[in-house]
């Protein structure tokens, strides 16, 4: 068997764009059946990947990658696993091969020899080697996909490495224009957050996130492997949510975000402040409640689309779960019903608007004002019963001294919201 004829002839079908696939099936054949080794192919291929023409070197890695991403486990040894890793990380370097190094590292990665210190190699050369932003969509969405795969199958190794792992992420996607990439970036934030402490580059991680929100763009009809753009806004979603530690650098541009005079941004902004509350401190939330609630609350009013108005009352109820104290339920046993101030409750920037407008000759907006105090009084056992006590007596007392069928009804439509809660 003549091996370099055959890796010959590979290079030539490269440079003619032909069919390769039986010459490659024939090359794996002789692997698998022991004829020859990954080493020799190698050797072969060594005029090509040490030349000084940037094109004969890279087809020398098109070869290897071509092979290796089809070749069975059990033809490659454990040995050879740590050598080619070794191999394949010192060509990172080498741009004009960096897109066949990095599937070829990939068909390594899947294998059971490819251990934690080959992980740590990777890495660390994919991190200081590539610049992933000047490589074209396959290439950079390869890159993204490595650096998931290995944070899934060796988590303890992003872990180890700690700050490295979160720069050199941050780095591989800051400018980053295309869905399907972003996609796979957005959903390894969360799993970084969750294995690695990232208080000390939060902003660097949130600064190249962020920008992204809120992401807009339109699939292309008829193509399958086009990204849903409902299923992108929640990945980011979720990246922006994943930690506390971007809490207090989210929440202005958030709160800001539901003023938009788009509806789909509007109910975008909501939805992750919502998801926000799972996350994000108590004390993040207060420096924004006073703009935020008021912002709902002209939502609610103005009723201009359902959805926006939902979006806004989920957060309201969300938002004061984790805000409102979760004191129990005493005051109203023992006669002491709690002062609406801003001393006592965040749920004075609800309230004190409640009740002006029970309190006014005609009740306007009860049933915009009924749903805001029933998303209040829903967000906790304690919030409710702050609502129940600074509401009912006085729609009780107004519905006992009047006789005006219009304002029952309205002081009605409040009452049957609060009951609800």
């Amino acid at each position: 068997m003549d091996i370099q004829r055959l890796v010959d002839a590979y290079i030539i079908g490269l440079g003619d764009n032909a069919d390769n696939s039986s010459l490659r099936q024939t090359l794996i054949n002789h692997i698998v059946k022991g004829d020859m080794s990954l080493l020799e192919l190698v050797q072969a291929l060594g005029s090509y990947l040490a030349s000084e023409e940037a094109g004969r070197r890279s087809k020398g890695a098109h070869v290897l990658s071509d092979v290796l991403t089809e070749l069975p486990e059990s033809a490659i040894p454990a040995q050879a696993t740590t050598r080619l890793v070794q191999f394949f990380c010192a060509r990172l370097s080498d741009a004009t091969c960096v897109p066949h190094v990095l599937a070829s590292i990939s068909a390594l990665q899947r294998l059971s020899s490819f251990t934690d210190q080959c992980s740590v190699d990777v890495l660390r050369a994919l991190f200081k080697e590539v610049h992933v932003q000047s490589f074209q969509h396959s290439t950079r969405s390869t890159a993204y996909k490595l650096l998931d795969q290995i944070i899934q199958s060796h988590p303890q190794v992003a872990k180890m490495m700690g700050d490295d792992t979160v720069l050199g992420f941050a780095q591989m996607l800051d400018g980053e224009k295309d869905p399907r990439s972003l996609m796979i970036a957005f959903q390894i934030i969360p799993k970084l957050a969750k294995l690695v402490d990232i208080k000390n580059n939060a902003d660097d991680i949130f600064d190249v996130v962020f920008c992204y929100f809120p992401i807009t763009f339109k699939n292309r009809e008829g193509d399958p492997s086009s990204i849903s753009p409902e299923l992108l806004k929640s990945s980011l979603r979720a990246a922006i949510t994943c930690s506390a530690h971007f809490g207090e650098m989210a929440i202005k541009p958030l709160v800001e975000k539901t003023t938009a005079t788009s509806q789909s941004v509007k109910i975008d902004a909501y939805e992750t402040l919502t998801a926000a509350t799972q996350t994000y401190s108590p004390e993040v939330f207060a420096s924004e409640m006073e703009v935020l609630i008021e912002q709902i609350r002209e939502d609610v009013v103005m009723a201009s689309d359902e959805k926006v108005v939902n979006a806004a009352l989920d957060t309201l109820e969300a938002v004061y779960s984790v805000v409102s104290p979760a004191a129990p339920l005493t005051s109203s046993a023992a006669g002491q019903t709690p002062e609406i101030d801003e001393t006592t409750t965040s749920l004075d920037y609800v309230l004190k608007d409640a009740i002006f407008q029970l309190t006014a000759e005609e009740v306007k907006n009860s049933d915009q004002v009924g749903k805001l105090l029933l998303a209040a009084a829903r967000s906790s056992a304690y919030n409710c019963n702050v609502v129940s006590d600074a509401v009912l007596p006085i729609v009780v007392e107004r519905l006992g001294s009047t006789e005006v069928l219009t304002l029952r009804r309205e002081l009605m439509d409040v009452l049957n919201y609060v009951l609800s809660a």
